[in-house]
């Protein structure tokens, strides 16, 4: 079983590997197709710590039960291609012809036998759960591959086989969007699970995001916050944080991670789990310099929603959640006046709050309402259009430079 396609997929498959036969011309490869092979690309990206790691994660628990030489040759050569594709996502994705020839035209080889590679396992294995793998990777991969580029994503799907264990803190961490230096994610709390166990990152900086039905308690080094509305809290590096959920039920915790000198899924490799016994931590007020002058998100989205004037407002400055070193994480709220202007000279992550809009990235074009999220990269033309007669607000998270 091969992967299905877009006919504009196909068609820049198809410049690939004519480019590939005739000694790398590229000459036919034209600035859309281009565009459209980087869109591509960071849509395969951001499956590389959800859905290719937690593929490989889940074949390597099932490879003891494996039967006969025939399927052990095919998990393992699925796992190898795997571990091929988590590795690429650290690379940059090019801005020329590269990224049709050689960036996508991998991923989907790669993504395309693995693909095929479970089908064979599963039909001739005996393990059932087998085909219930391939199913799962087969459905998370085929939204990048059958659509027109721009790849959206859903912080209210969160997908099966898509998740990444953090080591040593015991939480689950779904990828949403990854750009080149940072990434949106959300951390699945179960009901019974005492919350988020203090840690902190040396090279990276997060930002915390809480929505309603929030309750709990937010640390940040020796202070910490009750929450019970929408927060957006600011961590610089070496700081301790954590989470406490007191809600009673299961919760999302969202939050942006961002490191210039790491890739945006560093927070997997960059955690130091800290002990929080004989710690008397002072409560403050959420909106204190203790607390790093973290916001009310909520009542700050409610305004732009009920503000006709309402244009763009920064949340969180890139100062707060950064340092020279890594660079400094910027939180931004905007509202639609008709239409918009993304395009940046760094990445930009985009969260649809309120409203339904039209994207429009290089010639490909899509709506968004509210949940969505999708990632405009450097240098690539994107407008923001309202449609309809509700308001069209949005969060947009980059990391900038700092000094």
């Amino acid at each position: 079983m091969s992967l299905r396609v877009s006919e504009r997929y196909a068609q820049l498959l198809d410049k690939a590997r004519w480019s590939r036969a005739n000694g790398r011309n590229a000459f036919h490869i034209l600035q859309p197709d281009i565009d459209a092979a980087r869109l591509f690309s960071y849509g395969y990206r951001s499956q590389a710590i959800g859905v290719f790691h937690a593929t490989r994660i889940a074949l390597e628990a099932e490879e003891s039960e494996a039967t006969g030489p025939y399927v052990k040759t095919c998990l393992l050569h699925a796992r190898t291609l795997l571990d091929q594709l988590e590795a690429k996502a650290g690379e940059p994705i090019p801005r020329d012809f590269r990224a049709v020839i050689s960036t996508l035209y991998y991923y989907h080889e790669w993504a395309n036998q693995v693909a095929q590679m479970l089908e064979k396992a599963s039909v001739r294995g005996t393990n059932s759960r087998l085909e219930t793998i391939s199913r799962r990777f087969v459905k998370n991969i085929e939204p990048v591959t059958t659509g027109n580029g721009i790849y959206v994503a859903r912080d209210l799907v969160l997908p099966e086989q898509g998740a990444f264990l953090v080591p040593n803190l015991g939480i689950s961490i779904v990828p949403v969007i990854y750009g080149d230096y940072h990434s949106w994610n959300a951390a699945f709390l179960k009901a019974g699970q005492a919350g988020v166990s203090v840690h902190r990152h040396h090279k990276g900086a997060e930002i915390h995001l809480g929505y309603s039905q929030v309750k709990g308690r937010t640390i940040l080094g020796q202070s910490f916050a009750e929450v019970s509305e929408g927060y957006a809290m600011p961590i610089p590096p070496l700081t301790d944080h954590g989470f406490f959920n007191t809600s009673g039920h299961d919760h999302v915790v969202p939050f942006v991670f961002g490191s210039r000198i790491m890739s945006g899924w560093g927070i997997f490799f960059d955690v130091e789990p800290r002990s929080d016994s004989g710690i008397a931590r002072r409560e403050h007020t959420l909106q204190s310099s203790a607390m790093n002058y973290s916001v009310f998100l909520e009542r700050a989205i409610q305004n732009a929603i009920t503000q006709p004037n309402f244009s763009r407002e920064t949340l969180v400055p890139a100062e707060r959640a950064g340092t020279r070193e890594i660079g400094g994480l910027q939180l931004a709220l905007g509202r639609v006046h008709h239409k918009i202007d993304l395009s940046s000279d760094h990445y930009r992550i985009v969260s649809v709050q309120s409203g339904k809009g039209q994207v429009r990235m290089g010639n490909a074009q899509t709506e968004v309402v509210e949940h969505d999220h999708f990632g405009v990269p450097v240098g690539m033309e994107c407008t923001l259009t309202q449609l309809g007669d509700d308001p069209l607000v949005f969060l947009d998270a980059m990391i900038l430079p700092l000094g």
